[in-house]
């Protein structure tokens, strides 16, 4: 084998390492991409769940403020009454919207991790072909002027 082939076979051998490696890096990011999807996703759940406890427990307080109330002997419609309930309800809908709040903060974080990980993925990709290109121009160049000196 020449000179000039064997440095065409080595530039085609290091494209296709090249582009094998670019194959793997692009799956694991695929990988990890997946992997936070499914973390935001448990964040959501998570999130919804914190809100119907929430809900079940400012449910509860107002039936116990209901049976007390019964027990007591007071009117349902009375001013103190009432007042308790839009407090229990006015909690309940701050602390929603701090659950909400929070949950929103987690699925950003979530959102800005994959879309990094697209930018690295495309920067990736198109620093791996540079180089198989550069390589492959290289192993040609190369041979081409070993040619060249063997026939001169």
């Amino acid at each position: 084998m020449s000179a000039s082939a064997a440095m065409m076979v080595g530039a085609g051998i290091q494209a296709v390492g090249t582009a094998s490696a670019i194959n793997s890096q692009s799956k694991a990011i695929n990988r990890e991409n997946y992997r936070i999807e499914t973390e935001r996703q448990m964040a959501r759940l998570s999130a919804i769940q914190e809100e119907n406890a929430r809900t079940t427990l400012a449910l509860e307080e107002q039936a116990n403020n209901a049976a007390y109330q019964s027990i007591a002997g007071y009117s349902d419609d009375s001013m103190s009454f009432l007042n308790m309930n839009k407090q229990i309800e006015s909690s309940r809908v701050k602390d929603i919207s701090d659950i909400r709040l929070m949950g929103k903060s987690v699925d950003t974080k979530f959102s800005q991790q994959t879309f990094e990980n697209q930018q690295k993925a495309n920067a990736l990709r198109f620093g791996g072909y540079t180089s198989i290109v550069a390589g492959l121009m290289n192993g040609y160049s190369t041979s081409r002027y070993y040619d060249m000196k063997n026939k001169g």
